[in-house]
């Protein structure tokens, strides 16, 4: 890994660790800074609050004006347990606040990016959007069986997940990942309706999360590094961050890509019952392209590669292997595979062909 890669790495770590500074301190490290707002429309005012500021923005002329005064009386002014809950309650309208106004000064991008696009206008989105309309709360709609979720609980992330998070998160990648939109647009849709109202922010992370190298199990947090104690201890912007990171596993998880130069591919994915093993073979012959998907089931069950308009099936009763082929192979169309064990519902993959 090269040192540019290390550094981004490092900096979305610390983002975890620098949220919950304010809330870990013990009582003799407490200060109480001095804000001053300097802002046309509001005029200026002044409060006391913890440090706002995320990200290192470039100054510019209309930027607000923040001024720390460590030699004040104010450092006497220690919080007690009581008032903690008060102090986090406002910490997260003041972090909303300043997310929400350094996102409107400077709209963020993804690094693929050259203008502003409004995904929210994208036909992909119909779906969520209509779920939304009808008053159907993510909690209410189709979650995966948790046969599948045996896989998840091995994420390499700071802290495991709640098994309901990722039971969503499974099914908005399914569904993310049969999309047409982009790397960076999938993966904010995959999340998008966990934190409503947070597209902006959402975009925001999304882009440090994909300039990021993927964690191994050789990579060690930082010394010194204070992530959250739980998922639910988090305070909302780790809880996207969080949530990106494991979306981007899971959709990586849930690609099979292919290619004439690596032809061959092999995935596993856990289950309850056992290992799902897949094995995709992709190549030419005189006529056309093929394409051969093989599956060996921990259990009874059945697999379906499917086109724009063609489709291959096989299913058996017993814990075995099943294979299906397509001769007639389109490159330049989406396919995917989807497996069944028994009577629960289906796992979908996206076979995206790289060449």
């Amino acid at each position: 890994m090269n040192d540019d890669s290390e550094a981004l790495q490092r900096n979305l770590l610390e983002l975890l660790q620098d949220l919950v500074a304010f809330t870990t301190s013990d009582d003799s490290g407490v200060v109480n800074p001095v804000i001053e707002w300097n802002d046309e429309q509001h005029g200026a005012q002044s409060m006391n609050a913890p440090d706002l500021f995320i990200f290192k923005d470039e100054p510019s002329g209309n930027a607000d004006h923040l001024r720390f005064d460590a030699h004040s009386s104010e450092r006497k002014n220690l919080l007690k347990l009581g008032e903690i809950p008060a102090v986090q309650d406002r910490f997260y309208t003041l972090l909303k606040h300043r997310l929400q106004t350094e996102i409107q000064r400077n709209p963020p991008l993804f690094p693929w990016e050259t203008e502003i696009h409004d995904y929210e206008t994208e036909p992909a989105y119909e779906i969520a959007d209509s779920a939304v309309t009808a008053g159907v709360s993510p909690t209410q709609q189709r979650v995966p069986a948790q046969v599948w979720l045996q896989q998840l609980k091995a994420l390499n992330l700071p802290l495991q997940l709640p098994e309901g998070l990722l039971s969503q998160l499974l099914e908005r990648c399914q569904e993310a990942v049969q999309s047409s939109l982009l790397e960076g647009a999938r993966l904010v849709k995959s999340v998008e309706d966990l934190f409503p109202d947070q597209l902006q922010a959402l975009n925001h992370l999304a882009g440090m999360v994909m300039t990021s190298p993927a964690r191994s199990g050789a990579t060690a947090a930082p010394p010194g590094t204070n992530y959250p104690e739980s998922y639910e201890s988090a305070v909302p912007a780790q809880q996207m961050v969080l949530s990106l990171l494991a979306a981007r596993e899971i959709m990586a998880a849930l690609t099979l890509p292919i290619s004439l130069s690596q032809p061959r591919l092999e995935r596993q994915w856990l289950t309850d019952l056992g290992a799902l093993s897949l094995q995709a073979d992709y190549g030419l012959d005189a006529t056309a392209a093929k394409l051969r998907l093989q599956a060996a089931l921990p259990s009874g069950g059945s697999i379906t590669l499917r086109g724009e308009q063609v489709q291959a099936s096989a299913q058996r009763s017993t814990a075995g292997s099943l294979s299906v082929e397509l001769l007639d192979f389109q490159p330049q169309q989406p396919y995917m595979l989807e497996v069944r064990l028994d009577d629960q519902e289906p796992l979908v993959f996206a076979i995206r062909v790289t060449d």
